[in-house]
């Protein structure tokens, strides 16, 4: 059997970080919740439930309830690749469901708060046809045609008032993870018969989060957040049909993340907050993977990246509030290292919601259309992506 054994890593690999999913942005997901997807991710600075654990803890010392939030996020990608003219292949484009859940609460009256968030903030999957895949098979390389990543960070918080006009919030972010892959190969020359092989594994990580809020009048607020990168080796089974299977080993690097925000809210009834991130998406600059013993490093070249946007809300009535924004998500991919796995392009988010206030509880829904820059590869392939995001949530205090 004449077998390429190093060329399974190399392509398990370049697999890895498609699970970047619906929206770009490497593979960071989306805002986790409906009030936050709605302002297009923008929501550092008026944030004032539990929330707050995820887009800036700083805040959960305003609180002066306990509060419960529990939201749900739909993410769906269309991806097409055309490998050539008069040639598509179509990704299965399911939905994928997201959930979060926070609660938090005041200890006292002196501005100390505490909570915790169980979140999904990275991950999602990717599905090709394996049909479609198995014509790119011109010899003993497998194609990756499947992979996915979970990623759950269950994130305690304590958050303190310095002064009337100063607060910090910090927490700890303890991740488990889990990532599946699968690729369709040839036992030699085609037209030999084909093979699936399937590498899978888990990991822990630990990060931190820091948030800071300044009130420079009563109307006004800074907003200066930071999440820490972490590290997550995976460690599983590698099974195929060739003689390589074991163990399998891989490593994926996500980044630090500094934000700056700023709001100003108008006559009670607007709020209108801008947002700029800073990711170290430069921290992948390879990937290592070990297939059954077989150890492989292929470069990635991530770039950092600026994203920048602006967010806003309206209380129409007593019950009801508009919210809107608009966000700007550069790609860190570069074309070198774009494959049909790793389809993510620069895309602008167009977002609008609605949420309905009842009692002590509200219900928020929220929907993000994209426009997404054309791309491209060094291979002369070209892909058109389209994207539905909506959010849903429901919050109370007490």
């Amino acid at each position: 059997m004449n077998t390429n054994f190093k060329q399974l890593p190399m392509l398990l690999g370049a697999g890895l970080v498609l699970a970047q999913a619906a929206v770009g942005d490497g593979y960071r997901n989306p805002p986790p919740t409906a009030e936050g997807i709605a302002k297009s991710g923008v929501n550092s600075v008026w944030v004032n439930d539990a929330s707050a654990i995820s887009y800036n803890p700083a805040n959960l010392a305003f609180q002066t309830n306990k509060s419960v939030v529990i939201s749900t996020t739909f993410a769906q990608t269309d991806n097409t690749y055309f490998p050539a003219p008069a040639t598509s292949f179509d990704s299965s484009g399911d939905w994928n469901v997201l959930p979060n859940i926070y609660y938090s609460q005041p200890i006292g009256d002196k501005g100390l708060s505490v909570g915790l968030g169980i979140t999904t903030p990275y991950g999602q999957g990717l599905a090709w046809n394996e049909s479609d895949f198995e014509k790119l098979i011109a010899g003993p390389k497998p194609v990756i045609y499947e992979a996915s990543v979970m990623m759950l960070d269950f994130n305690p918080t304590v958050a303190f008032k310095v002064n009337d006009y100063l607060s910090i919030g910090v927490g700890v972010d303890i991740y488990y993870s889990t990532l599946e892959l699968d690729a369709v190969g040839a036992s030699g020359a085609p037209p030999a018969p084909l093979y699936n092989a399937t590498g899978e594994g888990d990991a822990f990580g630990l990060g931190a989060n820091i948030g800071i809020t300044w009130l420079p009048t009563e109307a006004q607020r800074v907003a200066l957040t930071y999440r820490s990168e972490v590290e997550m080796e995976y460690k599983g089974d590698f099974s195929s049909p060739l003689p390589n299977n074991g163990n399998f080993e891989t490593s994926l690097q996500y980044p630090n993340i500094v934000g700056l925000g700023y709001g100003v809210q108008f006559a009670e009834k607007f709020k209108i907050e801008a947002l700029a991130e800073w990711l170290q998406w430069s921290l992948n600059e390879s990937q290592s993977v070990d297939a059954g013993g077989t150890p492989l490093n292929a470069p990635n070249n991530w770039d950092d990246t600026f994203t920048f946007g602006i967010g806003g809300s309206w209380d129409i009535t007593d019950s009801f509030v508009l919210r809107a924004g608009y966000a700007y998500l550069p790609s860190p991919i570069p074309s070198s290292t774009l494959t049909p796995l790793l389809p993510d392009a620069d895309r602008q988010a167009l977002s609008f919601g609605l949420g309905y206030t009842f009692g002590m509880s509200r219900l928020d829904v929220a929907y993000t259309y994209s426009i997404y820059d054309e791309l491209a590869d060094q291979k002369g392939g070209t892909y058109d992506i389209d994207s539905n995001l909506i959010g849903l949530s429901y919050s109370t205090s007490f």
